[in-house]
C-alpha cells in the first residue's frame, strides 16, 4: 500500500530510544501508576500495516501522538476509533517493529491489519429457478407462516449495495437523524451524511484501481464489486412482486455497510469498524460473508461489542475445507458452510450433474466450528446492472446472476433468522440462534446438519408448565415444548 506523502520517518533508532524514554516519563506523570501486562502480538511476515491497541492507562489519541513522536509512521484514516494504525516501512520486519512498539508499554496488543476476502466462487452457469434449493430447505412452506415484519434490520457488512436495484425497493433502513449532503454528522454516530449506510473503505486501504477519493467513513456505501448486492438479495430481496428473485425474508430492512473495496477485499480494521457501526445503529442481524484465517483481537472485540448490543452475527465459514475462517470461528457467531455437493462424473458421460443440497460441497469451509450448512452452489441473486458487462460476472435476463460459495449460504441463513425474529420479535440473539440450530434437518451423508426454514418457524419455543401458564426456555436449553 503506498504511504501517504506526509508520512515520513524523521527519526533514527537511537533518537527514537531517547524519545521513548521522554514519552514514558511524561506518561508516568499523567497516568495512574500500574504495571502494564505484556502486549499480545499477532503479526504475519508480510504485513504492511500494524494495528496497535492502547494500553489500559493510555487513551487512543495519546497513543497516536506518542507513536508519532517516537518516529513511527501513523496512518490514520479514522475508520476505527479504538486502535492506531502504523505503517511498516521499507526494509523493516513487521514482527520486529511490533516487538519494538510493544516494548514501549503503550500497547496492550499489536497485530497485522491483514486482508479479509469474500467467500464467493464465481460461476458462469446460469439458473433462473430457485426451487431446486429452496424446496430442500423448505422455504416455500416457511413463507406460509411469515414473510417478514418490515422492522427487522439486517446489516450487510460487505462491498456495499446497489440502491437502485428493483429488488430493494423500500428495503433500505433510512437514517432520519442525519441530513444528507450538509457535510455534518448530525446524529454524531461517526459517519457523515449516512442516511442509508456507511462506507469504511478509505483511499489508503483500498486497491489503487478503485480510484477512491473520499476520506472514510463516509456515506457512499454503493456496491462496485457486486458481492454485497448478491448477499443482500439472497437474504432479503423483495418477494411476491412478480420481478427478480425472492430473498429468504421478503420484508426486512437492509443496512449496507461497505468494508470491501471494488476488488472484494478489505482490511480487518475496516471490518471491525463496520461491525461496530452496524450494531450501534440498530442492526438486529449482521451478515458477514467474508473472512480471514488470522485470529484478530481487534475483530473479535468488535464482534463481542456487537453481541453485547444484542446483534446476532451470521458468518460464512469460508471456502477452505477443513477450517472455519474468522469471524465465523468466534463463539456465538453462526458459522455457515455451503451445501450443494456434485458427484464427480467420468469424462465422456452425458449425465446431468444434480447438486445434493443436503450435503456439504467440496469447497466449503468445515471443521469443529461449523454450525450448519445451507445451499451455496449456483444460487440466484441480483447484481448491479453496471457489472453485467464485466468479465467477473455473467448476467441473464437482466441484472441477475448465480453465485456459489459459503457467502451465499450465510445470506440464506441470515434471511432465515430474520423470518424467525419476525415471528418471535422478543427473542434475544442467543435464543434466535438456539431456535435455528435446534431445528435443522440431517445431511444426506450423515455430516453437518442442514438448514430447515419451515422447522425453524414451526419450532415450539414455549413449554407447558402448569395448566393455564407457559414458560420460555432459556437460550442455552431451548427444546420442544412438553
Amino acid at each position: 500500500m503506498p504511504r501517504p506523502a506526509h508520512s515520513i520517518r524523521l527519526h533514527s533508532r537511537a533518537t527514537r530510544s531517547l524519545l521513548l524514554l521522554a514519552t514514558i516519563i511524561l506518561l508516568s506523570l499523567t497516568a495512574a501508576p500500574r504495571p502494564a501486562p505484556a502486549a499480545v502480538l499477532s503479526v504475519v511476515g508480510n504485513s504492511d500495516i500494524l494495528l496497535v491497541q492502547p494500553a489500559a492507562n493510555v487513551t487512543r489519541d495519546r497513543l497516536a501522538l506518542a507513536l508519532a513522536t517516537l518516529g513511527y509512521t501513523v496512518v490514520d484514516g479514522g475508520e476505527l476509533a479504538s486502535v492506531v494504525r502504523v505503517a511498516v516501512g521499507d526494509g523493516e520486519h513487521p514482527l520486529a517493529l511490533a516487538n519494538e512498539i510493544a516494548s514501549t508499554g503503550l500497547a496492550r496488543g499489536v497485530e497485522s491489519d491483514t486482508l479479509v476476502h469474500t467467500a464467493r466462487i464465481p460461476t458462469s452457469k446460469l439458473i433462473v429457478k430457485q426451487l431446486p434449493y429452496l424446496d430442500v430447505i423448505r422455504a416455500p412452506e416457511a413463507w406460509d407462516h411469515v414473510i417478514g415484519d418490515g422492522i427487522t434490520v439486517i446489516a450487510i457488512i460487505d462491498s456495499g449495495l446497489d440502491y437502485n436495484h428493483p429488488d430493494f425497493r423500500s428495503r433500505l433502513l433510512m437514517n432520519e437523524n442525519d441530513h444528507f449532503a450538509d457535510g455534518i454528522d448530525n446524529d454524531r454516530n461517526g459517519c457523515i451524511d449516512d442516511i442509508a449506510g456507511c462506507n469504511f473503505v478509505s483511499p489508503q486501504s483500498a486497491d489503487a484501481s478503485c480510484n477512491y477519493t473520499r476520506a472514510a467513513p463516509n456515506w457512499a456505501a454503493w456496491d462496485d464489486a457486486g458481492h454485497g448486492t448478491v448477499v443482500a438479495g439472497i437474504a432479503a430481496a423483495a418477494g411476491g412482486d412478480g420481478t427478480g428473485i425472492a430473498g429468504l425474508s421478503w420484508d426486512a430492512l437492509l443496512l449496507p455497510v461497505k468494508v470491501l473495496d471494488c476488488t472484494g477485499v478489505g482490511r480487518i480494521s475496516n471490518a471491525a469498524a463496520g461491525i461496530r457501526y452496524a450494531a450501534a445503529n440498530g442492526a438486529h442481524i449482521i451478515n458477514i460473508s467474508f473472512g480471514t484465517t488470522n485470529a484478530s483481537n481487534v475483530l473479535h472485540e468488535a464482534v463481542l461489542e456487537a453481541q453485547a448490543r444484542g446483534a446476532l452475527i451470521v458468518a460464512s465459514a469460508g471456502n477452505v475445507p477443513g477450517i472455519v475462517t474468522f469471524p465465523g470461528a468466534y463463539p456465538g457467531v453462526i458459522a455457515v458452510g455451503a451445501s450443494g455437493y456434485v458427484e464427480p462424473i467420468s469424462l465422456g458421460t452425458n449425465r446431468t450433474r444434480v447438486p445434493d443440497y443436503r450435503r456439504i460441497t467440496t469447497f466449503s469451509g468445515s471443521g469443529l466450528d461449523l454450525d450448519l450448512i445451507a445451499p451455496g452452489y449456483q444460487v440466484a441473486a441480483p447484481l448491479p446492472a453496471a457489472l453485467c458487462s464485466t468479465p467477473a460476472w455473467v448476467c441473464d435476463g437482466g441484472p441477475y446472476t448465480v453465485s456459489s460459495g459459503s457467502s451465499v449460504a450465510a445470506a440464506i441463513v441470515t434471511g432465515t433468522v430474520a423470518l424467525i425474529r419476525a415471528q418471535h420479535p422478543n427473542l434475544s440473539g442467543p435464543l434466535l440462534s438456539s431456535v435455528l440450530l435446534q431445528s435443522l434437518q440431517p445431511a444426506s451423508n450423515g455430516g453437518v446438519a442442514v438448514l430447515d426454514v419451515a422447522s425453524a418457524l414451526e419450532y415450539q419455543i414455549y413449554g407447558v408448565n402448569v395448566p393455564g401458564t407457559a414458560v420460555t426456555n432459556d437460550a442455552a436449553s431451548v427444546g420442544p415444548g412438553g
